[in-house]
C-alpha cells in the first residue's frame, strides 16, 4: 500500500496507509502504518478523523517532527520530517 504525508503549515496533517493509531497523547502520536511505524512529535496534537476503512488520517496542531521508526535503529529516529524540524 502507498502512503501519502500532506503537512499544511505545521498546523494540519493528513496521512494515508494507517492501520492503527497505537498511542496518542497532546505531545506523541505513535502510528502503525503501511510503511512502519510513525512517530509525529509537536504539542496540542489531536486526532480530528481516522477512517480504518480508507487508513485515512487527519491530525490537528503545532507539529515538532515526523519520523519513521526502525528496530534496527536502536531507537534513534529518522526521516525526512525528523530532520528537519530536529
Amino acid at each position: 500500500m502507498d502512503q501519502d504525508v500532506i503537512l499544511y503549515s505545521r498546523k494540519r496533517m493528513e496521512l494515508s496507509g494507517v492501520e492503527e493509531v497505537e498511542s496518542f497523547t497532546d505531545a506523541e502520536i505513535v502510528l502503525l502504518t503501511s510503511l512502519g511505524r510513525v512517530v509525529v512529535e509537536g504539542s496540542s496534537l489531536k486526532i480530528e478523523s481516522f477512517s480504518t476503512e480508507r487508513g485515512a488520517l487527519v491530525i490537528l496542531g503545532e507539529f515538532d517532527g515526523f519520523s519513521y521508526e526502525n528496530p534496527a535503529d536502536d531507537g534513534r529516529r529518522h526521516g525526512f520530517f525528523g530532520r528537519i524540524f530536529h
